[in-house]
């Protein structure tokens, strides 16, 4: 079928994981639980990780459970020079320059840290768009409303008219479930369920889901 738009998660989609640049995020992640719930710090990756999966992100459990402010967490969390671990790709900027499609970032971050992530990989003009956690809060990927204002948020009514990528399972599910082609990004668990899923964003061609641009 011909698709109309392209929806892109932003880490470890857009460039490998793995990245260094996560573990940094993390780290400050842990940080601010530590010091602003005192938490003990053999504590902290539990909690957050129990945080992460009832919740989706880290950022919402830590609002829902601990009415943490979300704007100075994700400032306190982004508040780091990442030019040392994302480089930019000029294959991945071709790659996306030849997509005839709409394209949007939809991410669990905010805009601030996705704005720059795409600048550090030259790829911020490739995109008509990002949607950040703002946008669809207080849900976020993998809720299925969070998919549902992203829609909404582009005017698109069908999600069948859209391709999705992302590397968390989860995420790539609900996208399925909802009706978007599903395509899972490297080799983080397995997908309950998907449309197809490639080693990394630069084989997305090879699924010839689109006539390139000449």
């Amino acid at each position: 079928m011909a698709f109309r738009a392209i929806f892109f998660d932003l880490d470890e989609t857009l460039y490998p994981i793995g990245n260094e640049a996560v573990e940094v995020l993390t780290n400050r992640m842990n940080l601010f639980i530590e010091e602003s719930l005192s938490v003990p710090k053999e504590e902290v990756k539990k909690l957050r990780e129990d945080l992460f999966y009832k919740y989706g992100t880290t950022a919402k459990g830590l609002v829902a459970t601990y009415d943490t402010n979300l704007y100075e967490f994700l400032h306190y969390v982004h508040n780091i020079d990442l030019k040392s671990y994302i480089k930019p790709s000029q294959a991945l900027k071709s790659m996306l320059d030849r997509i005839p499609l709409e394209k949007y970032i939809l991410t669990n971050s905010d805009r601030f840290h996705a704005t720059r992530v795409l600048k550090l990989l030259g790829i911020l003009n490739c995109f008509d768009g990002i949607i950040d956690v703002l946008d669809v809060f207080p849900d976020c990927k993998p809720s299925p409303i969070a998919f549902e204002r992203a829609l909404s948020m582009t005017c698109i009514r069908d999600a069948a008219d859209c391709i999705f990528l992302d590397d968390n399972p989860s995420n790539i599910a609900t996208a399925y479930e909802l009706g978007f082609y599903a395509v899972h990004v490297g080799k983080r668990g397995n997908p309950a369920k998907l449309s197809t899923s490639i080693d990394s964003i630069e084989d997305l061609p090879s699924l010839n889901l689109y006539q390139e641009k000449g």
